[in-house]
């Protein structure tokens, strides 16, 4: 079990050169499955995926997520996961700021989808640049939805790179 997680992080990277092959509605929709089994601060749930896998939508999405001519690698992706953030719904007697968690809970909704999609073979690039009123039209987010972050989805040839860390020395302390 260890060593199929190991696999599946080492081989995960964001991809930027997504080829042409077609990726299947079905798949898109077990990613997103998949990762709304991610926890979340007292199981809010914060969020809403939208998966965008028709032509016309996918295009609209990444001209969205093109802020200022950047990401024109976007344009080769086959679909994608837009992730709106929601007022988060706790329960009674909680006694912090009800939306405290949410860009946490966002951040491993983004994990979940990412190695979801590498552990069914399809790549993924995580966007952080929106243009809020494109993606709204793009994607029809509702009042009161954030999108800060989208995951690109596609296939590629492109071989492996070698991961680049810092030093664990640098970013992981025993105390």
């Amino acid at each position: 079990m260890k060593e199929h997680f190991e696999q599946l992080v080492k081989s995960r990277q964001s991809c930027r050169n997504f080829n042409d092959k077609p990726l299947d509605k079905s798949t898109v929709e077990e990613i997103a499955r998949l990762s709304m089994l991610c926890p979340s601060a007292c199981n809010s749930q914060p969020w809403k995926m939208y998966l965008v896998t028709s032509p016309e939508k996918v295009y609209n999405t990444a001209v969205a997520l093109g802020l200022n001519g950047h990401n024109k690698f976007l344009s080769g992706a086959k679909a994608f996961i837009v992730l709106a953030e929601k007022q988060a719904t706790l329960k009674p007697g909680v006694r912090f700021d009800r939306n405290h968690f949410v860009k946490y809970d966002i951040g491993e909704l983004l994990a979940y989808v990412t190695l979801s999609a590498k552990s069914m073979g399809v790549e993924s690039c995580i966007i952080g640049m929106v243009d809020q009123a494109l993606i709204g039209d793009a994607v029809g987010l509702k009042e009161g939805e954030l999108c800060n972050v989208a995951v690109a989805l596609g296939y590629s040839d492109a071989p492996l790179r070698e991961k680049k860390r810092k030093l664990e020395s640098e970013v992981i302390e025993i105390v």
